[in-house]
């Protein structure tokens, strides 16, 4: 990591700003931030619902339409500005600033409920060393009343039952359980030793979360296709149904699968953008890191369908018959673990990996909560470790509930509907604010001066029309799709023979759709619109509002305003060479430029009314 070091800048930053210790660690933890859980539980189950192969034909032209030029917006807007998402917004315009608080305010809601996926997995991590595994059928009780339900589906029973002891409905709290507690704790101390010191220790953790989970991955794949039956489970992913292409939902669940595995929208890359070097072909980093998160998730539908396959051999279940979500994680891939040989071994594995898959998007998804902090003054001159600390200690408190009984209900709820709909209106305005506000061409300069080139006209079509009526179609098929059906939520009833509540009777796959008390509603709505309402807000509050146009990059340098670097310069070598023609321009005594070809790095001199001065900055 490095800091520049300073003053003066666009409007008289005089901030330092951290930066990546390296390009490889910025790559790291853009695809770390990228890839999730859902690349392994959520694509699979997707493109297995909607057509097999044939959903591959969406997902593409959905990735190159909207996915990666909007990825590569949101880096090339924090790269070119430098600060977080809420300073970086007020200055393009003061009534933009509330896309940047909206932005804040998804990544705060997404920090407090995506951690109990990693507690799950940590928890299942700790199970599975046991020896038998505490799922397998041999382990149910024969004194339970549910000892049938048990033999019928030992891994549901286990989940259910035992691990998460869930309710029967969101109504019923049932108090804590003290695993998922536990393992709560640890999740955000791992979060927070991941985050308290910036770049500097997000990007050394980034060498391993963001690569292990490949490791293990390939590890999965070598196993999952040497099962009997795996190339029966990979032909039910992939085998080709086009008649679905005509389905609109379908490329709906393509373009929400793109818009949301990338992570945009959050204001995690403008962020993570915002600690590079100026001078950094950011159109390459969107493109690689879209790819891999795209192509990790076909991988990784590879290896479960795989495993999956292997399942209907061992056990009769369908590969088809297959839950999306956690149930296809902790269910259906601990169904077929079981069977394999060294159960232990290869269950440890894949739940540490998506330990690591889950770590890795959330310290950048709280990244995006203390950055744009740092920006304002009151939290500036606060220690980073102690603001790190106290926006995770809030987000750990927020989301206990989720580590209670009926836990699995509320984390659906936050799920369905806290980052959906306001997601998809950030988005829409970030194209508008960026290539309409902003302006087109003071932007395509700002982005051929940083890569070198000037931007393709394919990439000026996307941003400006394609990629915005995308977001406007998806963004009001969701809301008809949320008015239309039923506020109700998959509550665990139990089996036939033997329902957790006398009351309601089983079912055959165990859950019963249950409508949303009226306070769950309440709460589902107010999760929707404190994201999206600072944004008409600002509008009409600071509409009016005088503010100072940002000058167009190439122009500054040209009048050595600015300082142009070679990307990713050694901090040492940078600040060594910042002091030495630093204090040279000021002996000089008249506007004078010095120039190190062999670090990029360009100071330049210039006159005010008040005496020479050495204009030294980063923008």
């Amino acid at each position: 990591m490095s800091k520049d070091s300073g003053k003066g800048g666009e409007e008289g930053n005089a901030e330092n700003r951290q930066r990546w210790g390296s390009h490889l660690e910025f790559l790291l933890a853009g695809v770390g931030l990228a890839v999730g859980t859902g690349n392994v539980w959520r694509f699979p189950y997707l493109a297995q619902k909607n057509g097999g192969g044939a959903f591959l034909i969406p997902y593409c032209i959905m990735l190159a339409v909207e996915g990666v030029p909007l990825f590569f917006m949101e880096l090339a807007l924090g790269q070119r500005l430098q600060q977080g998402s809420i300073k970086i917004w007020g200055r393009i315009r003061p009534y933009l600033k509330g896309i940047g608080l909206a932005q804040v305010v998804v990544s705060f809601s997404m920090t407090v409920y995506y951690p109990i996926v990693m507690t799950w997995c940590m928890y299942y991590f700790y199970l599975s060393f046991s020896n038998p595994l505490p799922w397998v059928s041999s382990e149910c009780d024969e004194a339970r009343a549910d000892y049938e339900c048990c033999m019928n589906d030992s891994a549901k029973h286990y989940y259910y039952v035992s691990a998460l002891q869930t309710t029967t409905s969101i109504e019923v709290n049932g108090g804590f359980v003290p695993g998922v507690v536990i393992c709560w704790v640890i999740s955000w101390v791992l979060t927070y030793a991941c985050l308290f010191k910036g770049p500097e220790s997000l990007g050394k953790a980034a060498y391993f979360t963001a690569t292990f989970p490949y490791l293990v991955l390939f590890c999965l794949f070598c196993r999952g296709v040497s099962l009997e039956g795996a190339g029966k489970g990979i032909a039910v992913l992939f085998t080709p149904d086009f008649h679905v292409l005509y389905d609109p939902n379908v490329w709906m669940d393509a373009a929400g699968q793109i818009f949301y595995s990338l992570s945009v929208g959050f204001g995690a890359l403008i962020c993570f953008a915002s600690y590079n070097p100026i001078k950094n072909n950011c159109c390459k980093d969107a493109t690689f890191i879209s790819l891999v998160n795209c192509g990790t998730s076909v991988f990784s539908g590879i290896v479960v369908y795989s495993i999956l396959g292997f399942r209907e051999v061992t056990t009769g279940i369908k590969v088809s018959d297959v839950e999306g979500g956690p149930g296809l994680a902790f269910i259906a891939y601990t169904t077929a673990v079981a069977e394999m040989p060294l159960p232990q071994l290869w269950a440890a594995a894949f739940f540490f990996m998506m330990v690591t898959l889950a770590l890795n998007s959330e310290f950048g998804t709280v990244e995006a909560c203390v950055t744009p902090l740092r920006d304002f003054k009151i939290f500036a001159k606060m220690r980073r470790e102690v603001l790190c600390l106290i926006v995770c200690c809030v987000m750990f408190l927020i989301g206990l509930p989720m580590c209670c009984k009926n836990g699995l209900y509320v984390f659906n709820l936050w799920d369905n509907y806290s980052v959906t709909i306001p997601l998809l209106c950030v988005g829409l305005l970030e194209c508008i604010g960026v290539m309409w506000i902003y302006g087109t061409p003071r932007f395509l300069k700002d982005v051929e001066y940083m890569t070198g080139a000037a931007p393709h006209k394919y990439w000026i079509i996307c941003w400006k029309w394609v990629s915005p009526c995308l977001l406007v179609i998806v963004l009001l098929s969701s809301m008809i799709k949320k008015m239309i059906i039923p506020e109700v939520y998959e509550a665990f009833v139990g089996c036939e023979a033997h329902p957790m509540d006398p009351e309601i009777p089983g079912t055959p796959n165990w859950n019963q759709k249950i409508a949303f008390v009226w306070w769950a509603q309440c709460f589902a709505a107010l999760m929707v619109i404190a994201p999206v309402m600072w944004m008409p807000i600002f509008i009409f509050w600071k509409w009016n509002e005088k503010y100072t146009p940002i000058p167009y990059l190439q122009g500054m340098i040209d009048q050595g305003m600015v300082v142009e670097e070679k990307p990713f310069c050694p901090a040492r070598q940078m600040e060594k060479l910042r002091a030495m023609f630093g204090s040279g321009g000021q002996e000089n005594g008249h506007a004078n430029g010095h120039q190190n070809g062999n670090n990029g790095l360009v100071i330049a001199n210039t006159n005010t009314s008040s005496g020479d001065q050495n204009s030294v900055s980063k923008v």
